[in-house]
């Protein structure tokens, strides 16, 4: 594509103004490397986090124990495990379910049973709709939920994901430019860009749809700097090109964003490149020319975790799409009315959105450019000059667990808040399984075993908490959250609805938040006390003997 002296002005005046803009910058490179190996363990700003976090957080943890039941005073005496949270994917009902999750456990926000465990969480990871929880939250310094909701969700929601700011042509002219502007710095954008701009008029602060936020300016904020809250971690998925599907195998690496860098654990790539820099060209490992920033743009990331435009049927029963029919995009796909919908509205953006292409395969993934090609040590990325990525889930593992299982990050319980739709627009605990088998594939050998869904539907365990790995030191702790009416209005609702009034907005975060107190459970409370500290050798409260017969999984 040519653009026009006037464009061209346009990006140069804006960039030099320091102007915010989608665009991403050419600056100097550091002098420190910008790809690491995953064989010295993790980055040190993360290690750093890490330990610091984790003396605050078992402060908390500590703090929240007494409160909930004082028989917990003998459990003291031992070392605090590390606690991590996991947001599911599902569209908004996962970023509102998910919210009200966040909402149970925050002290600043709430005062139920649960309140105050959330200041005792060391890590949080999203992906999907889950990522769009986790973005929101990070963007504004880790605001509660209620502040989120009051000040950008609420009206965005109420727009609709597609008609942001109630002026559907102006905002989508200036998601136009902001793709030319892209592009006349020499990056192509896809309608993966245009979704992610859609996503951050919803979720992100700031001007134009928050589009100057970015994921390493994290590290910025007061709440991150004083190590008091929870560190992010978003997943997308990897996709081969240079195969026949467009979806990503059972064994697709994930990529974990994160404010201090971006790469994959997977053996196969085992690389780590600071996120500051994503969208730098290198060839093993060294810059063929000036450094990048901003191309690790918040919405994009968040965005590139949720794309799912290669496939076009997901959730519903269609075939395989397959890159040698371009991702069914020349077939008919018979879908539900709903999908239906979604998809007509989002095949419409590029004609309203004229910036967006579709004359090659890659157009319908988020793109990056490889920082690890020409890598030896990246086999699987090695020789391809950009990286194809698609929704975390798009391989089964909807809930992003796959991090907290790292035997680096000492993570000893997770809580995994489960919002996606297998059974009803709710969990069946397919997704579980699949992480299960995933993880065995794979080595990480600290997920607990977890049965198919349908032996958890046939024994009526989808309505309610469930703990795996109960009496194995050598496992984490999953203590599953699924998404079920806890409330008389509940929060049922399709992942393809992307249009929330005030008030169902509001029901879906009431019921998340239901579902993570049990209604403000005391008992609950203490019985998710014993499952924390069920992995070390203290003298737990007597109670914990009947938490742990109602609630472990026995297989």
């Amino acid at each position: 594509m040519r653009y026009s002296i006037s464009i061209l002005l346009a990006v140069a005046s804006l960039i030099a103004g320091g102007n915010s803009t989608y665009a991403p910058v050419s600056t100097s490179c550091p002098t420190t490397p910008l790809v690491r190996s995953t064989a010295s363990g993790l980055s040190d700003g993360e290690e750093t986090y890490r330990v610091v976090r984790k003396a605050k957080a078992d402060l908390a943890l500590a703090f929240w124990l007494l409160e909930t039941n004082p028989s917990f005073i003998t459990a003291l005496e031992w070392e605090m495990p590390t606690i991590a949270l996991t947001s599911s994917g599902g569209g908004f009902r996962a970023t509102l379910s998910g919210a009200g999750t966040v909402q149970a456990l925050d002290g600043r926000d709430t005062a139920v049973s649960t309140s105050g465990l959330y200041q005792a969480i060391s890590y949080h990871s999203g992906l999907s709709g889950g990522s769009w929880l986790l973005s929101s939250i990070i963007a504004n310094n880790y605001a509660t939920i209620t502040s989120l909701f009051n000040s950008s969700w609420k009206a965005g929601l109420a727009n609709g994901l597609f008609n942001p700011l109630g002026s559907q042509t102006a905002v989508y002219n200036t998601i136009n430019n902001d793709l030319l502007l892209k592009e006349a710095q020499g990056f192509r954008g896809t309608i993966a860009d245009a979704w992610s701009r859609l996503i951050s008029y919803v979720i992100l602060p700031g001007a134009n749809g928050g589009v100057d936020n970015l994921l390493s300016q994290v590290t910025t904020k007061s709440n991150f700097k004083s190590f008091s809250v929870p560190y992010p971690i978003i997943l997308a998925q990897h996709v081969d090109l240079s195969g026949t599907s467009c979806l990503p195998p059972s064994d697709a690496p994930f990529w974990e964003f994160t404010p201090f860098e971006t790469g994959s654990w997977d053996s196969r790539i085992a690389s780590f490149t600071p996120t500051k820099y994503l969208g730098t060209s290198l060839s093993g490992g060294k810059p063929t020319g000036s450094c990048t920033t901003a191309y690790e743009n918040l919405g994009f990331i968040a965005g590139t975790s949720s794309s799912l435009f290669q496939d076009p049927g997901i959730g519903f029963n269609v075939s395989e799409p397959l890159i040698a029919n371009f991702c069914q995009l020349t077939e008919s796909v018979n879908v539900s009315d709903t999908a239906a919908a979604t998809n007509a509205a989002v095949g419409a953006l590029p004609g309203v959105i004229p910036a967006i292409q579709f004359t090659q395969v890659s157009d319908l993934f988020a793109a990056w450019p490889n920082p690890f090609y020409n890598l030896s040590s990246a086999p699987l990325v090695k020789s391809q000059a950009t990286l194809s990525m698609v929704d975390g889930g798009e391989s089964g593992q909807i809930n992003p667990i796959f991090p907290m299982l790292l035997p680096q990050r000492n993570i000893s319980v997770i809580i995994v808040s489960d919002n996606t739709d297998g059974n009803n627009n709710y969990p069946s605990g397919k997704e579980m399984h699949a992480t299960y088998l995933a993880a065995q594939a794979a080595g990480l050998t600290k997920m607990p075993f977890v049965p198919e869904a349908s032996v958890l539907l046939a024994a009526n365990k989808t309505s309610g908490p469930i703990f795996f790995g109960c009496g194995d030191k050598s496992k984490a702790t999953v203590v599953w959250m699924p998404n079920y009416s806890a409330t008389a209005a509940g929060g049922n609702v399709d992942t393809s609805r992307m249009q929330y009034d005030a008030a169902a907005s509001q029901q879906v975060i009431t019921n998340g938040a239901a579902v993570m107190s049990q209604n403000n459970s005391k008992a609950w409370a203490t019985c998710l006390g014993c499952a924390i500290m069920s992995d070390t050798s203290s003298t737990l409260p007597s109670a914990c003997t009947a938490c742990f017969d109602q609630y472990c999984w026995k297989s």
